[in-house]
């Protein structure tokens, strides 16, 4: 076996990682890259948006209620330091908005994800905390593919073009009926 199948199956057997592929429809299953990245591995779904109004659309179908700014907060100022207190303090926005806050850390329908906006794609992260997948993380998974209902028509997949992605482009006879 070649190093990268051996990575990938280090921690979940092929037969594991068929099985979560066959059981998910809209999330991924991405392998850390591991090393000094420091990652995790974790499941993962993105969806693309267009402008501002989609944005909001789209996160309040996925059960996010966004924080949207009159006028925009006072942000870090680059140079000064700050205590990570004082740092935590200012909020993140979403790039080229007029000003929508990061959804980061949510629960929604009893189940917490981190929620990332960036250049056009939400991304929908699910992990227990912990770098590694498990069997409650998919049943997870599958509660709020189940609740959201059909995103097809704006599912970016893979999330980012990686072979770390469990998903029909690097791993086609995964997801062959």
């Amino acid at each position: 076996m070649d190093r990268w199948l051996e990575y990938l199956y280090r921690d979940h057997s092929e037969s594991e990682l068929r099985d979560w592929a066959s059981r998910l429809k809209m999330f991924r299953f991405f392998r850390a890259y591991g090393g000094h990245a420091n990652d995790g591995d974790r499941l993962e779904l993105a969806l693309k948006y267009d402008d501002v109004d989609n944005l909001l659309s789209l996160l309040k179908s996925l059960g996010v209620s966004p924080v949207v700014y009159d006028e925009k907060p006072e942000q870090p100022v680059p140079g000064v330091k700050y205590s990570s207190d004082e740092f935590s303090a200012f909020p993140s926005l979403i790039k080229d908005t007029e000003w929508v806050g990061q959804p980061g850390v949510q629960t929604v329908f009893g189940a917490e994800q981190f929620i990332w906006c960036e250049s056009g794609l939400v991304v929908v992260s699910i992990s227990t905390g912990s770098y590694e997948v498990t069997t409650k993380d998919v049943e997870v998974a599958e509660k709020l593919e189940a609740s959201w209902g059909d995103f097809q028509r704006i599912i970016v997949d893979p999330p980012r073009d990686t072979r770390h992605y469990i998903c029909p482009k690097y791993f086609p006879d995964f997801f062959r009926a």
